[in-house]
């Protein structure tokens, strides 16, 4: 692992972030193995996390994040069983790969709900983490936001073009679309079986942030009016969509394709897939508040 200030601290948000990024529970066995650490470590962590509710043992003896995690990161209504959720799955089986639903609050981007599908599983934020809000994240929502807000953004988007354009388009389609530049369209199938290889809970901190810095590059343009009804196929990295809570746009709908040839059907396929399912959402959404508790109100 990494080199560490508090090794014995480091150890133990290793394995919180592995329970929380793997897409089913994992044995002590697997975390040893894809940690590299001592099983009377793992074990140890693990009976201090269920002890504080942050990880549960199924019947299986394997491990998830627990509910007290969830309350952490603002996600009560998005556990399993939740209607939040249960669209945010939907979307994501519909689309075939992982799809997030993310909250912007301020400056900053948290990740609230993440739900895979298809065969490769991509790694990225932990639901609970959260990113200072920067140009692409948060496109879809910056059109309803603040002229103060919107023109923080855009400078966050210096030297990128396109971007004053991007939020044009998102009012206009409803969602936006993104692509890498067309010299790294290669770099979506580079990655992709990359990723496929090692799966997300395999990677290591270290390994895991150089990965998603080359992953981000594929959302180094958004498309535009133009892209979307070219007869060509182009590749597309990620779709996302503004989730609605009566005026208001908190929540921001992501999924991520990563295709490196989409026809017109397939991409407008996938256009209709994201501005449906963020409809989904946000009717659960005032369902669960009209009902219960639901995700952190905070505008």
């Amino acid at each position: 692992m990494a080199a560490s200030g508090s090794p014995p601290t480091r150890r133990v948000v290793a394995v919180v972030e592995l329970l929380a990024e793997s897409p089913r529970a994992l044995t002590v066995t697997e975390i040893v193995d894809r940690l590299s650490l001592a099983r009377a470590t793992v074990t140890a962590v693990l009976t201090e996390l269920c002890a504080a509710q942050w990880a549960t043992r199924d019947a299986s003896l394997a491990y998830r994040p627990g509910p007290a995690l969830s309350r952490l990161a603002g996600t009560e209504a998005v556990e399993a069983g939740g209607a939040v959720g249960a669209e945010l799955a939907a979307l994501a089986e519909a689309a075939g790969c992982g799809a997030t639903l993310s909250r912007i609050a301020g400056d900053r981007l948290t990740i609230v709900a993440k739900h895979y599908a298809g065969e490769t599983i991509v790694p990225g934020l932990s639901v609970g983490q959260s990113i200072p809000l920067a140009y692409p994240a948060g496109a879809a929502v910056m059109p309803w936001r603040s002229t103060d807000e919107r023109e923080r953004w855009l400078r966050s988007a210096a030297g990128r073009e396109g971007a004053r354009d991007l939020l044009y388009f998102v009012t206009t389609h409803g969602f936006a679309m993104f692509r890498p530049k067309d010299d790294d369209a290669g770099l979506v199938d580079v990655l992709t079986e990359l990723f496929g290889a090692l799966g997300a809970e395999l990677l290591q901190p270290a390994l895991r942030a150089k990965l998603l810095r080359q992953l981000s590059r594929l959302t180094s343009r958004a498309y535009t009016t133009a892209d979307i009804v070219t007869p060509r196929s182009l590749p597309v990295s990620y779709v996302s969509a503004p989730v609605f809570r009566g005026d208001e746009v908190p929540y921001e709908v992501q999924f991520g394709p990563l295709r490196a040839e989409v026809g017109p059907a397939d991409r407008e396929r996938y256009a209709q897939l994201i501005k449906v399912g963020a409809q989904a959402i946000s009717v659960a959404l005032e369902a669960r508040e009209q009902t219960g508790p639901g995700l952190d109100r905070s505008p």
